[in-house]
């Protein structure tokens, strides 16, 4: 696994990517140390822990970590693992409490991580020193209420990091006064590797005629809208993150299918050139990096689907990819709601949620079958030796009229592979450095 090794996984420029990276046993476990010990990850929203002493139970790569607002306000992230002899501390998904006892011999943490319980203390005869055996913390910061963490404490600022992603972010969840999330998550295991679902939203839109080809052959998929070719942006933000943006062939004011009772809030929040963006669009979808994706879509809505009138549903979903090892993740899936929606358009966009993108969702079958049978193609030797194909508007150039940082290629509609290969090409470039 030496530098030339990794730098020849990925060639960007010919858009090839080597079949090995989605079960070398090796290259995952350089994963773990290099990219999700290194790098700012998702570990929850805002309005997951709204209260002092509410928590949630998450992971940052395999490292299992509490999220927790304490009694001063502030959100803080914990290593999950008791300093005493290694065991989680909290078992539980999600609660309110004041503090955190190992079941094994008692150690005990307060809402600010600190060791302040040890059963039997004197008998460690002055050497225990409970100041220096709290629990783990990372540093933590957010964005619209993404709240993301990171163990390296030399990791740029959560700002940076993001980059001009933090304009895609701002059309999802700054959009109005706040967005929140319904509910707890959505969680199921799949045996298959991480990657694929994150460089799916980074920038595959190609596969929805093929992969999902049952709704645009009923006649669900507003995709088809006119019988003209839909419109759009594929947006390269850099750091490995990637978005697509999409218009329906048919001219109108869209924003995304959100109820027109938001719309004057929109107009207050966005720029004008976010205005001018957000408004043809029907789906926005993208990835930050390395596994934190999201989508907002109205193209699969119609009177059939469930909306009033036949007027459009939308969703705004979250979702994650966590390594559960080279073959196997655990995906995440929240469902999003801006704060001053209407009830009756929440309860449509939670309904359409769940037919498409819920745990058994048409959309979420196809998709992870798509990911296990790559997965198990790989496995092989000869398979390992394949060169996988990642071409499509590798020669397109960033559009002048695209109206956001970043770089913007105009599409119709914006399948654009590059940024693929660009998300695996910024894995390795993380692996490569020691």
């Amino acid at each position: 696994m030496d530098a030339k090794f990794l730098n020849n996984l990925v060639k960007p420029r010919e858009g090839l990517v080597s079949a090995r990276i989605f079960t070398d046993p090796d290259i995952y476990h350089l994963e773990l140390e290099r990219i999700f010990t290194r790098t700012w990850l998702f570990v929850a929203h805002e309005s997951e822990v709204p209260r002092a002493g509410d928590f949630v139970c998450r992971s940052m790569g395999e490292d299992p970590v509490i999220v927790m607002r304490g009694r001063d306000g502030q959100v803080r992230v914990f290593l999950n693992v008791c300093r005493h002899r290694g065991r989680k501390v909290c078992g539980e998904d999600c609660g309110n409490t004041s503090k955190f006892v190992c079941g094994y011999h008692g150690w005990t943490y307060n809402d600010l991580g600190e060791l302040v319980g040890v059963p039997n203390f004197d008998a460690y005869q002055g050497r225990l020193d409970r100041s220096q055996n709290g629990l783990c913390h990372a540093r933590v910061d957010s964005y619209h209420g993404l709240v993301f963490a990171t163990w390296n404490p030399g990791a740029e600022p959560l700002g940076d990091y993001l980059g001009p992603m933090k304009w895609i972010l701002d059309l999802t969840f700054g959009r109005t006064e706040g967005t929140e999330a319904v509910g707890p998550p959505i969680r199921w295991v799949a045996d298959t590797n991480w990657k694929l679902g994150a460089a799916n939203f980074t920038g595959d839109g190609f596969h929805v005629l093929t992969t999902h080809g049952f709704s645009t052959q009923l006649g669900l998929h507003q995709l088809k809208a006119g019988g003209g070719r839909p419109g759009g942006y594929a947006v390269d933000p850099g750091n490995g993150h990637g978005a697509s943006l999409v218009a329906p062939a048919t001219k109108g004011d869209f924003y995304l299918g959100l109820p027109r009772e938001l719309w004057p809030e929109m107009e207050r929040t966005l720029t004008k050139e976010q205005l001018e963006t957000i408004k043809p669009l029907i789906i926005l979808a993208g990835n930050v990096f390395p596994n934190l994706s999201f989508l907002q879509t109205a193209g699969h809505t119609s009177k059939e689907w469930g909306g009033p009138d036949g007027m459009p549903i939308s969703f705004l979903t979250l979702r994650q990819w966590q390594p559960l090892g080279p073959e196997k993740m655990e995906g995440l899936s929240w469902l999003f709601v801006d704060k001053n929606s209407p009830r009756q358009w929440r309860e449509h966009s939670r309904l359409c949620y769940q037919r498409v993108f819920g745990v058994a969702g048409t959309f979420e079958q196809d998709d992870l079958e798509n990911w296990a049978q790559i997965t198990r193609g790989l496995r092989g030797p000869m398979a390992k030796k394949l060169w996988l194909h990642y071409e499509l508007g590798l020669d397109m150039e960033p559009s002048r009229e695209w109206p956001g940082p970043g770089a913007g290629y105009e599409g119709h509609p914006p399948w654009f592979d590059q940024l693929e290969s660009l998300f695996y090409g910024h894995c390795v470039k993380l692996l490569m450095q020691e």
